[in-house]
């Protein structure tokens, strides 16, 4: 009843159109990589992580880190947790990449006083915290740029206790 003739040219535009829909699929993850916002490397450079390196930095953080740190709050210290203001007034900085590395290499304290060596875990007391014996520069990096994306994007992130739960003090 109805005869259609593809053209060539109609048969090229039908592939194309296929193509760009069968190829589209594959594109949906790297454009989302794309809205990870960038950090700072260093006090002058930025870097943005992808996808695959914030899970692997998530999946490093939760094995070394989340037992103290969970949610980005500090448990030894609840009034300083790892959110952008709190990592930005610590003497030294720690809101770049590579001075959150430094911290995990020589750890201070919060006013850079005194080391906390003996006491946070760092990649130099191996034999107390041995999680941390294995981790190299690069696994500290990608611990570092998964907390610093997270305390760009993720509300509440590195909240002391009594801001995290500020909204209960009504029920209590």
């Amino acid at each position: 009843m109805f005869k259609t003739s593809f053209s060539p040219q109609r048969w090229v535009t039908l592939l194309l159109a296929a193509v760009l829909l069968i190829s589209g699929w594959g594109l949906a993850p790297a454009l989302a990589a794309s809205d990870t916002p960038p950090v700072q490397l260093t006090a002058d450079e930025t870097i943005t992580f992808t996808d695959a390196e914030l899970n692997e930095g998530k999946r490093l953080f939760n094995r070394t880190c989340a037992r103290c740190h969970v949610g980005g709050q500090t448990y030894p210290n609840p009034d300083v947790g790892l959110r952008t203001e709190d990592l930005e007034n610590a003497t030294p900085r720690r809101d770049t990449v590579m001075a959150m590395v430094d911290y995990l290499k020589n750890p201070t304290t919060y006013d850079g006083l005194e080391s906390l060596v003996e006491y946070h875990p760092n990649t130099q007391l191996t034999s107390e915290y041995p999680r941390m014996r294995f981790l190299d520069e690069e696994d500290l990096k990608l611990i570092s740029g998964y907390i610093l994306v997270q305390a760009k994007t993720l509300p509440g992130w590195g909240g002391t206790k009594s801001e995290t739960h500020s909204d209960l003090a009504g029920y209590l």
